[in-house]
């Protein structure tokens, strides 16, 4: 096969920039959302029975636990007598944190207060399944004595709920999927109505800001099963009878999930890439686990976590993170240092995160993210610039002054032409996490026209976006206005293993796959292109203009490959084939059915995501056109 030989007939326009009216648009928030999305930033607790095992708030369910078993040598163990609700609220307090969600019932089923709802028993039926009846823990209530620490300190008092019930008797757990199955269509509704009483208890006893719901998976939107029990109806439904009882009281999307529903929508361990639909709140932990897992020290450097913080807000988003408190009640020290550099780093610069608004860019600088609110611009800057030079996008506004919000008397010099503002800065960083640099203005900040202008660019090949293994595509960009400030780019691609590319664009292919080339304009302002390009092993390709079709069909690899929880999958087909899209575990056990359809000939792309599936090795099957093809993933929490 030659070298350097240029694939025909596409040319792809990559527009990443919209226009500033849209940017500018904000969610409507009701009143009732005010504080929660001027707060920004929360503490999630997991903590219940599984806290004593110390293996993961899972372990009931993957570690094939009997009900009987567990109740007797997991939960009937708990006795966090060290629990102190005014340690944790003053960490949270110190953190810089707002609001705490604390798991009232996880999915183990086991309450973390004395319910009187009568069906939430153990495996004997004879004792109450909570933590004064079924323990020694017997005197205290510690929700109450956590809502009465969070008051004190002005920290909003939130519950989490989980929908599914392994110990329940209403349920079995499904060790297929990990979630549970109905007994009976009546037991289903004995345990709706004995939940929405337990919650009711709830509302009334601990009056929380927010209820927090999970354990939504066995979701449909039509008539339920016993394995898919769960429905739209009853979302709706359990939504609008916790509304009655309490018209404040904001629930999270999970009331039933993928539907629209409830207050907000809430990513877990992800940050998205772009602002949501509608209000959001992402959950991350501190390590891989929930709750309290012993053997779990991949615990995150304080430096990763603020600034997922702070990009998640400059998204327009929430945050809230966890801890997982030991089963004696103590926080891990790993949790304590981590809480504790969160204070040292809000304690300074919180006032570019509470009350804040998403970047006025409709892209974000390699060095950092943006977060605004009236008057005042931050720039979060994560790689402070080594030649004293910060460039940001013009705005609209006229500028007051710009300074280190640290130093908020000493002014910074400034330059603002031909669509960039460029500061001055100190020759080093104020801050080894972030250092926000504040512009002053006069209103909203806005992007300038000028500015949206000169992010036009077009990346192109001389051909299509597949090669061949040991061929190079040629890419080219062009950047708008003629009287742009800087005209260069700097390329770069996803995956060097499989491809490489040069100073002037041009990649070479090295492994069949997916890769991603990037263009970066070198004012150091926002990344302006991205083409995605198809690497195959084949040698028969039909060329067609505007679509890769391969000889036969061909499985690429995952990407991201490893990920966490999300991946895309993609294949290409030749002709119209039945295809069938399977995953397996590492023991060859199938653990999804991704795809069983007809499908037209051309490019797919199916996303799978992992859910609670643990960290390791799986793979993916993929049968089309007569034939098998599989490859492996990574799957890395």
């Amino acid at each position: 096969m030659k070298k350097n030989r240029m694939v025909i007939s596409l040319a792809l326009m990559i527009y990443l920039l919209i226009s500033g009216e849209l940017v500018l648009a904000q969610y409507n928030i009701t009143p009732k959302l005010e504080w929660w999305y001027e707060a920004r930033f929360g503490m999630f607790i997991h903590f219940g029975s599984y806290s004593y095992l110390g293996h993961g708030e899972w372990a009931f369910s993957v570690e094939g636990w009997t009900k009987a078993n567990y109740q007797t040598q997991v939960s009937a163990n708990f006795n966090p007598t060290s629990f102190n609700a005014g340690t944790i609220a003053g960490l949270a307090q110190k953190a810089g944190m707002k609001y705490l969600v604390i798991t009232a019932k996880h999915h183990e089923g086991f309450c973390m207060w004395p319910t009187a709802v009568q069906s939430f028993r153990d495996i004997t039926g004879t004792t109450l399944y909570d933590l004064p009846d079924f323990t020694a823990f017997k005197t205290r209530d510690i929700l109450q004595e956590l809502k009465d620490s969070c008051e004190v300190r002005g920290i909003k008092f939130c519950l989490y709920y989980s929908i599914l019930d392994w110990n329940h008797s209403s349920q079995e757990i499904n060790r297929t999927t990990y979630y549970s199955n109905m007994l009976s269509d009546s037991a289903r509704t004995s345990y709706i109505d004995d939940m929405k009483a337990q919650l009711s208890e709830l509302i009334t006893k601990y009056h929380p800001a927010v209820l927090w719901f999970d354990g939504d998976w066995t979701y449909n939107s039509g008539s339920p099963t016993l394995s898919s029990w769960w429905t739209r109806a009853d979302g709706i439904d359990l939504f609008d009878y916790l509304v009655d009882l309490d018209p404040e009281l904001i629930i999270n999307e999970r009331v039933c999930r993928s539907f629209g529903l409830g207050d907000f929508e809430c990513p877990e361990q992800q940050v998205p890439a772009a602002p949501v639909a509608r209000q959001w709140e992402t959950c991350q932990t501190m390590n891989n686990s929930w709750g309290y897992n012993a053997s779990d020290l991949g615990y995150k450097t304080p430096k990763t976590l603020i600034q997922q913080l702070v990009t998640v807000v400059s998204r327009d988003g929430n945050y809230l993170l966890n801890i997982g408190p030991k089963g004696d009640g103590t926080v891990p020290t790993q949790s304590v240092d981590i809480l504790n550099s969160f204070g040292d780093w809000m304690n300074i610069y919180n006032e570019s995160i509470y009350g804040t608004t998403r970047s006025p860019y409709p892209a974000e600088p390699r060095w950092g993210v943006y977060t605004r609110k009236a008057g005042k611009l931050y720039a979060h800057v994560f790689t402070w610039p080594a030649n004293g030079q910060l460039l940001i996008p013009s705005l609209t506004n006229t500028i007051d002054k710009i300074y280190l919000l640290n130093d908020t008397t000493t002014t910074l010099g400034y330059t603002d032409s031909n669509g960039c503002i460029t500061i001055s800065v100190p020759a080093t960083a104020p801050d080894l996490i972030n250092s926000p640099v504040v512009i002053d203005v006069s209103g909203v900040p806005a992007a300038s026209t000028q500015y949206i202008k000169v992010t036009g660019i077009t990346v192109s090949s001389s051909g299509s976006t597949a090669v061949a293994i040991g061929d190079t595509l040629q890419m080219l960009v062009t950047i708008t206005p003629a009287n742009a400030a800087i005209q260069t780019v700097t390329w770069s691609v996803s995956d060097t293993a499989r491809a490489l590319i040069n100073t002037s664009g041009v990649l070479s292919a090295k492994k069949s796959g997916t890769v991603y080339a990037q263009a970066t304009a070198n004012d150091g302002t926002d990344i302006l292109g991205r083409l995605r390009i198809s690497i195959s092993a084949q040698t028969g390709l039909t060329e067609q203009p505007g679509q890769f079709i391969p000889a036969t069909a061909v499985l690429e690899q995952n990407y991201p490959n490893p990920f966490n929880p999300t991946t895309t999958i993609t294949f290409s087909l030749t002709k119209s084939s039945r295809v069938s899209l399977k995953i397996y575990n590492i023991s060859g056990e199938e653990i999804a059915t991704l795809l069983s359809n007809q499908l037209e000939p051309g490019k797919h792309d199916m996303n799978w995501q992992a859910g609670f599936l643990p960290s390791g090795v799986y793979f993916y099957r993929l049968l089309a056109e007569g034939h098998y093809q599989t490859r492996k993933m990574i799957l890395l929490r």
